[in-house]
């Protein structure tokens, strides 16, 4: 592959490799039957994992096909290969939920009207919308799989949590990135009206996490004021990154298109 503008790319090239060497130390986690819960924890565990886990596992081939296009449009070949790795490490965490449910004989749902509702959302939107749909559901999963490791004494599904955690680190950091990208070419008053608004969903969408998996919180003495303080500071920190971004993409727009004049200056 020949690439006309390796500074479009390096941003991605960036990516790519992380999920790339990410990739080779994956989990495994036995499917084999193995007593990991007690009775308490799989009654108040089990609805919650169940909805997670089929969260996790969106195939996200309309995001893709939106990322592709956006190459395109920049010029950056590499744009969808970070982005389809992205979507696999999503994937994996939602191999690590089925294989530790079916080791505790949990079954797997087959469907959830706030699945069914985000899935319909991030279809229904372009590139940028999707993505903020998607970064709103990272930022509580941070919380939650806090929650939940705190909650349970499985050593399997403390593993499977810190793996995640640690994976949502770099997804936050790698969304922010991409989000940057995508809305530079909006002006600063419209970029401030869509965080404000994405603020707004943020906040709707912790009544319903809430209302969906508090026992799963309470168990690991949450309560919805710590629930949404965590969030809104995942947020906080999260809209910094890409605002510095942001500012960043335009600073270096500047500057190139400062280089293209004084070069046709000179000729």
């Amino acid at each position: 592959m020949t690439i006309r503008d390796a500074g479009a790319c390096a941003e991605s090239r960036k990516w790519l490799t992380h999920f790339s060497l990410r990739s080779m130390t994956a989990l495994h986690v036995s499917r084999c039957a193995a007593h990991q819960l007690s009775e308490r924890e799989r009654r108040i565990i089990t609805p919650s994992i169940q909805q997670f886990q089929l969260g996790e596992g969106a195939r996200g081939q309309r995001l893709l096909e939106r990322g592709r296009k956006f190459g395109q449009a920049a010029n950056d070949p590499l744009f969808a290969d970070a982005l389809e790795l992205f979507i696999r490490e999503e994937q994996q965490h939602s191999r690590y939920l089925a294989a530790f449910m079916e080791s505790q004989r949990i079954p797997r749902l087959e469907g959830h009207w706030v699945d069914s509702i985000f899935r319909a959302l991030r279809g229904l939107a372009g590139l940028e919308l999707s993505l903020t749909v998607l970064v709103t559901a990272e930022i509580i999963a941070v919380p939650y799989y806090r929650a939940l490791r705190a909650a349970t004494g499985s050593p399997i599904l403390k593993l499977i949590c810190t793996r995640i955690l640690d994976d949502e680190a770099s997804h936050l950091k790698y969304q922010a990135s991409m989000l940057a990208r995508v809305a530079s070419a909006r002006s600063p008053a419209l970029r401030r009206a869509f965080g404000k608004l994405h603020r707004f969903f943020l906040l709707a969408t912790l009544f319903v996490v809430w209302n969906g998996h508090h026992p799963a919180f309470e168990a690991a003495d949450y309560d919805f004021r710590r629930f949404r303080n965590e969030t809104l500071d995942e947020f906080t920190a999260w809209s910094l990154v890409r605002t510095k971004l942001v500012e960043n993409v335009l600073g270096g727009s500047a500057m190139a298109a400062g280089k293209l004049r004084s070069t046709e200056r000179r000729a």
